[in-house]
């Protein structure tokens, strides 16, 4: 998923970048080992015009029942495993200038969703080239 000298933030969309970004600080302040899907979408969820709240909203949800998604994803994230580790990431981009915790790696399912974006994408860009 690193192309050689590239972030993952560097690959992705400025939007997508900065959801990955907040999902990265979100694992950081749980101090988990990895960054999950489950991090993506609860950054999604948490930003008054995140993409998952707006979905939420638009299904006709009550503006409660996204605050009750959203203590679920932070009950789940308190559970995920911990580390007392600090670690810095070239693979998210991050640094360890001043002792901070980041967490070590994407996990499996979530560089797993990158490539099926990714796939996705290059099938739209070929389609719509024919």
């Amino acid at each position: 998923m690193r192309a050689e000298g590239c972030t993952v933030q560097q690959l992705l969309t400025a939007e997508a970048a900065a959801v990955v970004k907040q999902a990265v600080n979100l694992a950081r302040r749980h101090r988990n080992e990895q960054v999950t899907p489950l991090h993506v979408a609860s950054a999604m969820l948490a930003a008054p015009t995140g993409l998952l709240r707006a979905a939420c909203l638009r299904s006709h949800s009550h503006p409660l029942q996204c605050k009750a998604l959203e203590r679920c994803f932070n009950v789940v994230l308190n559970r995920l495993p911990a580390s007392a580790a600090v670690a810095s990431s070239p693979l998210l981009g991050g640094h360890d200038h001043h002792h901070h915790y980041y967490p070590s790696s994407l996990s499996n399912a979530l560089v797993a969703a990158f490539k099926r974006a990714q796939a996705h994408q290059r099938r739209g860009s070929v389609e719509s080239q024919q």
